[in-house]
């Protein structure tokens, strides 16, 4: 088995299916977001001490509960419809990043790309990051596309 281990926060891959998820991105100590996990990417993710899974798949791979459980991973599933993305998403999201926020966790969806948008806005609206801080995480990944560029604005105007 090959373990990549980061070599600084902000680790990105070039090759998206490279790494234990589809664009893994780490984002600090205790943060990182990915796709569906590659090759033995559930042993390497358990292998960096994660403990928590955030899964936004509103159809994540049957029996991913009893896998991630089998190696001390906690799984969360708050289903999001890629197409329509909804405020309450964002706040079951955000319920489930403040009660695990001192573990090690990984938010991860079919490609990353909801996982780091949720991730992205929850820095800024529930941490407080500096948008740009966190921007940097989310464009390492991908550049959301219209109905994620509206769905990020919406939240962004909400009120916490």
């Amino acid at each position: 088995m090959v373990l990549l281990m980061p070599t600084a926060y902000g680790e990105a891959n070039s090759d998206p299916h490279q790494g234990p998820a589809m664009n893994f991105h780490v984002i600090d100590e205790r943060l990182a977001t990915g796709g569906h996990f590659v090759g033995d990417g559930l042993e390497a993710i358990a292998a960096r001490g994660f403990t928590v899974v955030i899964d936004l798949r509103p159809e994540p791979p049957e029996g991913q509960a009893q896998r991630l459980a089998a190696h001390g991973i906690k799984w969360i599933n708050i289903p999001m419809d890629w197409q329509r993305p909804l405020r309450e998403d964002f706040e079951a999201f955000a319920a489930a990043m403040r009660v695990h926020g001192g573990e090690k966790l990984l938010v991860q969806c079919q490609a990353n790309y909801r996982a780091s948008t949720m991730t992205y806005l929850y820095r800024v609206k529930v941490e407080g990051l500096a948008e740009p801080a966190a921007r940097k995480d989310l464009d390492a990944v991908w550049q959301p596309n219209e109905t994620w560029r509206a769905y990020i604005e919406a939240i962004r105007a909400t009120e916490m």
